[in-house]
């Protein structure tokens, strides 16, 4: 049996090592064939990109392992006999610039790019004076500016095989991310680092003789930070473009002939709910590569579907600009709601959006969301796309962080909430669990936080976390169609089994302070009139029906069980 090729990026180990590939060789004919020299591919952290970037340096370069003999590319004969091997490549990858000030990352960088100059350079036997020119300018010990280096080394790499040199760029965006997410405590950090990769990139590609072509990958398309300059060949391809929609990630059939090959065939449900749903331009049905191999890993050591099913992806990520910004959006907060049931919006978000916008742009976090994975985005109108969550790793962390804010904001443990929440939901207790729900709403956001306006939205979606992360074995419902109505929030067990209570949940906006026990009386009157109990009564539960009112920080339940 093949080896599951957990954080394996580099190609020629994933081909020799035994281990499981899915074919995305493909992609290396379909990305020469779109159109500009200079390429730009963006799609969220962990889906493929330094593996496929790494599979076409394999594929191109001069010295590359004869590694493709079988796979799909293979099969285009014209295509490999032309290009296959013909090409010096140069790689390189920023995806562990991180650091937290300007000089450790500039210290981080030359090292970087000093030792990519060793490995291009010391390759070369040469006596032309151009190359030992290039050579005392890197290997000997004299102080080095290192922003024209990949230009450099173009130079060199061409004069020595007479063939223009590809260029591969991973993860370029993530030295500017660390700089925007760390620019509060090193107020330089975010404009040097934009100065020097915007020097390195704009000599490297920017009527560059040397180069045949270049691709850069990343997360965003950081397209107004002035990083490509002057460029006008640089195609980019986003997660927005229909292009290579299925070249990073896996589809649906590769998936699950992934799982048929392990024995695991039947859980392919289960893994379609929490890992698949990621569309990429017009192509839908795209899973979480990493989070699926990981969930094989870990029923292969034995444990039940229930318990593989976790989100491996949010936990490995680094997202620290994408958490940075939900826990302090109040766009998001508002929303909330809507993306914690399942539904859709429709929110502004501009494609060409620049780091330095974010705070002060309202399309910003949801741009962001969109292209770090975060959400899917479909076009509806000029900068207006409609948007829902992918799946159920991609909820599990947006109600991680509505706990998150609530710790916070009530100054209540997680555990002690989830606990407490949990145990009078599955024991049906009425009068503990509409005090609890009452207590933490009210010591949980201000008035002055929210805007009375949001009042009942943003805590909608507070209920809405606090129920969904506390009652796992029970389904958590918004605005579903029951009786002659949409019932705001309904819980009610997936098995009579887990439990025999189902709560149905109206909240209203009260007039005033005063007014809290009436608003309260009239949510309750609503539900019974309206017949909210309908769809929970056939399913055979006794309902616990409880009315919520809200005025600013005051909030007040009402109770009422229907057997």
């Amino acid at each position: 049996m093949k080896r599951l090729p957990i954080g394996i990026s580099n190609f020629e180990e994933m081909i020799t090592g035994n281990y499981y590939y899915v074919d995305k060789t493909a992609l290396i004919k379909e990305v020469y064939d779109l159109a500009g020299k200079v390429k730009l591919i963006t799609r969220p952290r962990r889906f493929g990109k330094t593996l496929n970037l790494d599979m076409i340096k394999e594929f191109y370069s001069t010295n590359g392992k004869d590694l493709f003999e079988g796979l799909k590319i293979w099969e285009e004969k014209g295509f490999v006999k032309e290009y296959y091997h013909r090409y010096p490549v140069i790689f390189v990858t920023f995806k562990g610039i991180k650091d937290p000030s300007w000089e450790e990352a500039k210290t981080a960088l030359e090292e970087l790019l000093g030792d990519l100059a060793s490995d291009v350079l010391l390759g070369i036997k040469s006596d032309d004076e151009r190359i030992l020119r290039i050579k005392r300018k890197y290997l000997e010990g004299e102080p080095k500016s290192y922003k024209r280096v990949l230009k450099n080394l173009t130079e060199a790499l061409y004069i020595h095989y007479g063939k223009k040199v590809i260029l591969l760029i991973d993860e370029y965006d993530v030295p500017i991310e660390a700089a925007y997410t760390y620019k509060n405590k090193d107020p330089e950090y975010y404009e040097n680092m934009v100065a020097f990769m915007r020097d390195l990139l704009t000599a490297a590609l920017k009527d560059n003789p040397y180069l045949e072509f270049a691709i850069l990958t990343g997360v965003y398309r950081v397209a107004k930070e002035s990083i490509f300059s002057g460029l006008n060949n640089v195609a980019v391809y986003t997660v927005f473009e229909n292009e290579m929609a299925d070249k990073f990630g896996f589809t649906e059939e590769e998936v699950h002939e992934m799982l048929r090959y392990y024995g695991l065939e039947d859980d392919m449900k289960a893994v379609r709910d929490w890992y698949n749903g990621y569309v990429f331009g017009k192509t839908e049905g795209i899973y979480n590569p990493w989070s699926v191999i990981y969930y094989i890993k870990e029923r292969l050591n034995g444990k039940t579907v229930e318990q593989a099913l976790q989100p491996y992806w949010i936990n490995t990520s680094s997202n620290d600009l994408i958490i940075k910004q939900i826990e302090s959006n109040p766009y998001l907060q508002r929303d909330l709601d809507k993306l914690l049931s399942g539904d859709e919006l429709i929110v502004p978000i501009d494609p060409f959006l620049s780091l330095r916008e974010i705070d002060q742009n309202l399309s910003g976090v949801w741009t962001l969301l969109a292209h770090a994975g975060y959400l899917n985005a479909l076009w509806t109108a000029p900068k207006e796309y409609k948007v829902i969550v992918p799946n159920n790793e991609i909820m599990q962390f947006y109600k991680e962080k509505v706990m998150i804010w609530l710790e916070r904001e009530s100054k209540v443990s997680f555990y002690e909430m989830y606990s407490s929440l949990r145990d009078a939901i599955r024991s049906g207790k009425a009068d503990r669990l509409a005090k609890l729900l009452e207590d933490y709403l009210s010591s949980s956001l201000s008035y002055f936080d929210i805007g009375y306006d949001d009042a009942e939205r943003v805590y909608k979606a507070f209920v809405l976390g606090m129920l969904s992360m506390a009652s796992n074995g029970y389904i958590v419902e918004t605005e579903t169609e029951s009786g002659y109505g949409r019932v705001d929030i309904a819980v009610f067990p997936k098995d009579k089994k887990l439990g025999r209570y189902a709560l149905v949940m109206e909240l209203k906006k009260a007039g005033s302070e005063d007014k809290l026990e009436a608003a309260a009386q009239e949510a309750l009157e609503q539900i019974h009139e309206k017949g909210y109990v309908t769809k929970y009564r056939k399913l055979g539960l006794e309902v616990i029906t409880i009315g919520i009112a809200l005025y600013g920080k005051k909030v007040l339940t009402k109770i009422q069980t229907v057997s």
